[in-house]
């Protein structure tokens, strides 16, 4: 990871509406192509449903405040698990999110994410899930909130 992040970088490259508190949504999975049954299965993922019934019956917070400095904070509160705190720096360029986190193990939850939308109340991102599933992409939804 040869990207090095900086405050004064990160301010010229953040989209206007991108700075603020946003709270997951929704998760879910998309492919551009015929996936074979093997992989549909998987994007069939129970975790992923289960923290969709989380967040929408209130018991999941999973909250990321992005900074104008370049900064954000990303907590994940979930029913018995422990409280996860993610803190770390972030640009944009053409588009994409770049993040780094390097007190969290595994690196950024946000690094190399697609800004698929941007607005005042409505913030959706993707990005490729990896090997585990070929084709697919993981899209994420979060809305603002004060």
């Amino acid at each position: 990871m040869g990207l090095v992040l900086g405050p004064a970088l990160a301010w010229a490259q953040v989209p206007a509406l991108l700075p603020g508190r946003w709270e997951l949504r929704q998760v879910s999975f998309t492919a551009a192509q015929t996936v074979p049954p093997e992989v549909l299965e998987q994007m069939n993922n129970p975790e992923v449903a289960a923290l969709n019934r989380e967040v929408v019956s209130g018991l999941a917070h999973l909250l990321v405040e992005f900074r104008p400095d370049g900064s954000y904070q990303f907590t994940i509160a979930r029913p018995g698990q422990p409280v996860r705190l993610e803190t770390g720096n972030y640009i944009v360029k053409q588009g994409t999110l770049f993040a780094q986190s390097p007190a969290t193990e595994g690196g950024s939850s946000f690094d190399n994410q697609q800004l698929i939308q941007v607005s005042r109340r409505k913030l959706i991102v993707d990005f490729l899930v990896g090997d585990a599933l070929p084709g697919v992409r993981e899209e994420i939804e979060y809305r603002r909130v004060p």
